[in-house]
């Protein structure tokens, strides 16, 4: 039986980290590995669901105490998971009123134990770009010099993660209309047998 693996994957808003990470999944399912991506945000809104909260995109504006318990009832249900690699699609900080929130807090790391840490990034325009054309999301205007700064964030985040936990740490470029290129990169780090 192969090794049961925990990937999170995190990203900026408009990196195109879903996208890959969904083709990646089904590109290692092709080739016979049981795989699953699972978005700790919607694991989070189940639970605050249950208090009343109505949109995903209100969680990030809740007390940071009440976050951090959905992000833990999240994370116990995902690390319950028998798949052999998961996939936790996730946000390496969340934008709060109380300022940057990690999106994956020391406890949230220990319950997950992920065996790699992943950052989908892009080039800043791309982002921006990516981020006006989708109209399914409230999301708050920024500039260009914010969101680089998060991009830095994002790394950091992603060493800590990594250190906290003993994962590995691999980053991925998710270019414009190359996102196939992308998808090659993660599953490669993946460093699976066929």
């Amino acid at each position: 039986m192969p090794e049961r693996r925990r990937i999170v994957a995190g990203g900026l808003p408009g990196v195109g980290k879903t996208t890959v990470v969904t083709q990646a999944v089904d590109e290692l399912r092709k080739k016979g590995h049981d795989s699953i991506l699972v978005p700790l945000g919607s694991f989070m809104f189940d639970e605050a669901r249950k208090i009343g909260v109505a949109d995903r995109d209100q969680m990030r504006k809740l007390p940071v105490k009440e976050q951090k318990a959905l992000q833990s009832k999240a994370a116990q249900r995902i690390s319950e998971l028998k798949n052999e690699l998961v996939f936790v699609d996730t946000h390496f900080f969340i934008k709060t009123a109380e300022g940057y929130f990690p999106g994956l807090p020391l406890d949230v790391l220990q319950i997950l134990m992920p065996s790699q840490v992943l950052l989908v990034q892009a080039p800043v325009k791309e982002i921006m770009g990516r981020r006006l054309k989708d109209g399914s999301r409230q999301r708050d205007p920024e500039s260009e010099a914010e969101v680089e700064e998060e991009l830095s964030l994002s790394r950091e985040f992603l060493v800590v993660a990594a250190a906290t936990t003993g994962a590995t740490m691999t980053i991925v470029n998710n270019r414009e209309n190359r996102s196939n290129e992308a998808v090659a990169d993660l599953v490669s780090s993946l460093n699976l047998r066929p």
